[in-house]
């Protein structure tokens, strides 16, 4: 019996995945932005393009995107995941589905790139497994945490 389902993002599911968020996705979103999840979860839901929940027995566990980098005109986008620990318990099934998902981004977005921190070892494992480049070797300090960057796709630069 599947437990989970996949729909489009809605607002309504921020709080119960702001609520429950994973703490290194906490920290990450604190270094990187200086975001609460719930501000976090807003901020990439309203400026992404493709957005989709997954709710794991009809509750938001986790949300993913791509969001345009810079301006209208680039070719780049950066996508994200956030969630509540409960992933883990459909973490192998999402695995199967995951590369539709990267697809519809990377037909949008020709280059796909964002930062990840370096102790997001699921992230990172689920970055390397959909086929993105992570760049262990040089760590990029944001408010005295360290990231990877992360990308695949045109071997364009950042716009």
């Amino acid at each position: 019996m599947k437990i989970w389902s996949i729909t489009e993002a809605l607002p309504e599911h921020i709080p119960a995945i702001a609520e429950g968020m994973r703490e290194v996705d906490r920290r990450e979103v604190w270094a990187s932005h200086r975001h609460t999840p719930r501000e976090a979860l807003e901020y990439a839901l309203r400026r992404s393009e493709l957005a989709w929940t997954c709710a794991i027995s009809d509750v938001p566990a986790f949300m993913w995107g791509v969001a345009r980098q810079g301006n209208l005109m680039s070719v780049t986008g950066a996508p994200w995941l956030l969630g509540t620990p409960a992933i883990v318990k459909v973490r192998h099934d999402f695995l199967r589905y995951c590369p539709h998902f990267v697809d519809a981004m990377q037909s949008a977005f020709p280059r796909l790139e964002n930062f990840v921190h370096v102790e997001n070892r699921l992230s990172i494992r689920w970055l390397k497994h959909l086929g993105f480049t992570v760049d262990e070797e040089m760590p990029e300090v944001m408010n005295g945490e360290d990231f990877y960057l992360f990308w695949r796709g045109a071997e364009c630069v950042s716009q």
